[in-house]
């Protein structure tokens, strides 16, 4: 069988996109560490993406972002429906309701991916994260609550994938001991907690979205650690994210929807 003829500068210019999308702005250099790539590479494929309309000079000196054209890619893709048709809207009123920004994610392979956000709505964000963006399993609070709830084998399979990926938290993966008391901390209070880490001026509480005594997303909120204790944001904050949550879960079951079809990719134990 011969081997399959690959386009190089494609596969390149993907990676620029999705390391752009991961930072939102991004200098040539940040991207070059970010993909590996010389930087003369990330120059002209920058200058091609421009000229094709999918990125533009960001509002930082020096900076590229991507332009709403990248939207249009995903006009003809329909993966999770339910995340559009329930979810988003919940998540849009939690947003207006607690003014801090909030996400929803579902589990992908070896991290969570961020489905829809109110990060770019948000007065207070200073993330300025967007859907598809890949946060930590262990280093979120988003994957930690998703994490906690879910069942034995899922549980064990995702470290095991975990441990043996190039992600940042791989080696954490590795470490029973502190992930076991990481689960048990977080399954005895029902929500997850992320200060500093790889956003060291924030944190956030994550919930598990639990659809069938199983997680199927987790939604979050993101707050500055300067501004809020960790015990006023859980007064303030948890019992609007746990109702939302349950909202979720409940559209779900109203509208006879199995997210599972769609969420748990990556899950099965040959993936």
């Amino acid at each position: 069988m011969s081997e399959p003829r690959l386009v190089r500068g494609l596969l390149r210019g993907l990676v620029v996109l999705r390391a752009l999308n991961e930072t939102n702005y991004a200098t040539a250099m940040e991207l070059s560490k970010r993909t590996g790539l010389p930087r003369s590479t990330v120059y002209r494929l920058l200058d091609t993406l421009m000229a094709a309309g999918y990125v533009g000079i960001g509002a930082r000196k020096e900076t590229y972002q991507l332009t709403i054209l990248v939207r249009a890619l995903s006009d003809g893709f329909h993966d999770e429906a339910w995340v559009t048709e329930i979810a988003s809207p919940v998540l849009a009123e939690l947003g207006r309701q607690i003014v801090w920004p909030t996400d929803i994610a579902t589990f992908d392979r070896d991290a969570m991916v961020v489905r829809e956000t109110t990060h770019m709505s948000s007065p207070l964000s200073i993330n300025r994260e967007k859907a598809g963006f890949r946060p930590l399993i262990l280093g979120s609070s988003l994957g930690q609550a998703y994490l906690a709830f879910c069942p034995e084998g899922e549980l064990e399979m995702i470290l095991r994938n975990l441990a043996a990926s190039d992600r940042p938290d791989a080696a954490l993966a590795k470490k029973r001991r502190i992930i076991d008391r990481m689960i048990a901390e977080t399954r005895e209070r029902g929500f997850a907690v992320r200060e500093g880490g790889m956003s060291p001026k924030t944190g956030s509480i994550g919930v598990p979205v639990m659809w069938r005594g199983r997680p199927v997303a987790a939604i979050n909120m993101h707050y500055i650690l300067s501004a809020l204790l960790l015990d006023e944001v859980i007064a303030r904050y948890l019992d609007p994210l746990q109702t939302a949550a349950a909202r979720i879960a409940q559209g779900l079951t109203e509208r006879g929807i199995n997210p599972l079809e769609a969420t748990r990719i990556g899950s099965t134990p040959d993936a």
